[in-house]
């Protein structure tokens, strides 16, 4: 693995931890890190939203 940012060609740090790695840019915030993207999305409820929910109940 390369020891330059994809992202920004600064230099990579390596974390560790229980035997898994994954490198970091501190520049950038460039991560390594496998990701699952596929879950189903959700209507996420805002403050106002909740706030307004929760008058209507009283």
């Amino acid at each position: 693995m390369s020891t330059e940012c994809p992202r920004c060609g600064s230099a990579l740090t390596t974390l560790a931890l229980g035997g898994t790695e994954a490198v970091v840019c501190d520049d950038c915030g460039y991560a390594d890190v496998e990701a699952d993207h596929s879950g189903e999305p959700r209507l996420v409820e805002s403050w106002e939203e909740a706030l307004e929910r929760f008058g209507a109940e009283e």
